[in-house]
């Protein structure tokens, strides 16, 4: 066996053994959050100029469902899965760094779709570029932050999704209405060279925690290590339970992604330049909120108790809560009190994130980090990516025309489940690993 000491052999720029927290632990946690954003808001573009796409390659609800939704999540997380692996033994700051380049170089292509096939093409090579981005921020964040801080940080990095979800609507929404759809990709595209740059020079590799195993250690058979970590991973307890409810939890932020937009053009008649005006603030502010709140909230319960477990009583409570505001967003006439409605749901969904994942963390070994946090994400983008928005889309397609705002509202009434199978799956987990695991242990 190699005697080079695993942190060497992780990378050569990592960073200094005992460097928990402080200032590298923040400017780290900072430029993962930029990249998450721009991984975000790259994947939300095709969702607000899902009409005028729609309409010029002549596709149905149910193809833009399949090339913005299914096709999308199945192959971001199929690569995930694989990718994940390398992000447990290799060096993440480069596998982040080539994940960037792929889906900002993909993103740019979209924008030169002429039919179903070259659009799917693209949006399927954004989404294995973007497999890179979880799993290397989770892991490293797992590295970076003790365990009674880690929710905190994790909370902060997620909050990128609805920043990312603000800044992708609203940029696509007034570049799309001033250079044209295509243009607007191209233009997206570009902007990844920056964060590049970024990694390149201002991020170190974290040391690994690795509970004196060795967890960069080369794999001597890729295949079989793959599955002895999913093995060790998918037995761990409540971890099954905890993963179905996360990704049922985040089965509406992905139709509303896709569908949002698309609804209120329909619905309530919001031009395409001012969609993402409308419904970005709601979503940014709701989610943000929601994901810093429960974030700070869970380091708090674990600090109090001793029992990581106890942070899934946040979820537990906001999902059941947010019921009535989706209701608001989907029968109300008025666009005001869809968008109030929008904002409270998205605040009360997104407070089942971060205590979700840094549980699975938790219940999991350092050297298997990298692929439970892509098996989180696979939970969550077949059951929410992929299965929400698609079901949403057929039953619109199913109902009535897809012109017909009505066939889009009664897809959406498919959401009013979310929440209570969610919560039945959180508690389950909960009450497997209530007694499992202290800070700590």
């Amino acid at each position: 066996m190699n005697s080079t000491p695993a942190a060497v052999r992780s990378g050569h720029d990592a960073a200094g053994a005992g460097q928990v927290g402080g200032a590298i632990a923040a400017w780290t946690l900072t430029v993962l959050f930029l990249a998450n954003f721009l991984s975000v808001a790259d994947r939300a573009l095709l969702g607000v100029v899902t009409e005028p796409v729609r309409m010029e390659l002549g596709l149905s609800d149910t193809e833009m469902s399949l090339a913005n939704g299914f096709l999308f999540v199945a192959f971001n997380l199929v690569a995930g899965i694989f990718i994940a692996r390398f992000v447990d033994r290799g060096n993440r700051k480069k596998i982040l760094i080539f994940g960037v380049v792929g889906w900002s170089l993909a993103t740019a292509a979209t924008g030169w779709a002429t039919d179903f096939l070259t659009l799917s093409v693209a949006r399927v090579i954004v989404g294995i570029g973007e497999a890179t981005a979880f799993p290397v921020a989770l892991s490293m964040l797992s590295d970076l932050y003790r365990p009674e801080r880690r929710a905190g940080a994790i909370g902060t990095f997620q909050a990128s999704n609805y920043a990312g979800i603000v800044g992708g609507t609203i940029v696509a929404g007034i570049f799309a209405a001033a250079l044209g759809w295509r243009n607007m990709f191209e233009v997206c595209g570009a902007a990844g060279a920056t964060l590049v740059v970024l990694l390149i020079f201002t991020v170190r590799e974290p040391v690994r925690e690795n509970d004196g195993k060795a967890a960069a250690e080369p794999m001597s058979n890729y295949f079989a290590d793959l599955l002895a970590g999913a093995r060790r991973i998918l037995g761990a307890p409540a971890f099954v339970a905890l993963a179905l409810g996360f990704g049922i939890s985040t089965a509406l932020g992905a139709t509303l992604g896709t569908w949002g937009p698309a609804f209120l053009q329909r619905l309530h008649g919001v031009p395409l330049a001012e969609v993402g005006l409308v419904i970005g603030p709601p979503v940014g502010i709701g989610g943000i909120s929601g994901m810093l709140f429960s974030g700070l909230l869970a380091n708090r319960l674990v600090r109090r108790s001793g029992r990581q477990s106890d942070m899934l009583y946040i979820p537990m409570i906001a999902l059941p809560l947010s019921l009535p505001f989706i209701v608001g967003f989907v029968f109300s006439s008025s666009l005001f009190v869809a968008m109030i409605s929008t904002g409270m749901m998205n605040f009360l969904l997104s407070c089942a994130a971060a205590p979700c994942v840094t549980l699975a963390l938790g219940l999991i070994a350092p050297t298997d980090r990298g692929l439970a946090s892509t098996l989180m994400l696979v939970s969550s983008g077949l059951l929410g990516g992929a299965l929400g928005p698609f079901v949403v889309g057929f039953i619109s397609d199913m109902v009535t025309t897809g012109q017909d705002a009505q066939g889009l509202r009664y897809g959406l009434c498919f959401m009013f489940i979310v929440p209570v199978f969610a919560t039945l799956a959180l508690a389950m987990a909960w009450h497997t690993a209530k007694a499992q695991h202290t800070v700590g242990e």
